[in-house]
């Protein structure tokens, strides 16, 4: 292989290495210190629903629900309560306040919450 090829190959993988810490950077920050004010204060239709089972178990979001404590479950359990509008979408979904395992925002101002 040449020097040329070589070098693009290595430029190429170690961006790849970069764009994975800063999505890993970015799950950091919004998670769990602060999803819960997030969901609070959530307005709008903008938001899904994923389950856990779904997720790759080397998703960073994967490994943050797996390793909450039952207080930050509870904690967001908290928020999706106190967001009257956001608790009854979701029960008009059919979404139990129980299996409801995570949450993130995207950039966006999108809401996601993980369910099992």
């Amino acid at each position: 292989m040449n020097r040329f090829a070589k070098i693009s190959v290595i430029a190429t993988l170690s961006a790849l290495s970069f764009g994975g810490i800063s999505h890993a950077a970015g799950v950091e920050m919004n998670w769990p210190s602060e999803i819960d004010q997030t969901v609070r204060n959530f307005k709008g239709d903008n938001f899904s629903i994923v389950d856990v089972d779904t997720l790759n178990r080397m998703n960073a979001i994967r490994a943050r629900i797996d390793a909450e404590t039952p207080q930050q479950l509870q904690a967001l359990h908290a928020a999706v309560s106190a967001n009257r509008a956001l608790a009854a979408k979701l029960k008009a979904r059919d979404v139990e306040m129980n299996n409801i395992a995570g949450a993130a925002q995207a950039t966006d101002g999108s809401l996601t919450l993980y369910v099992r």
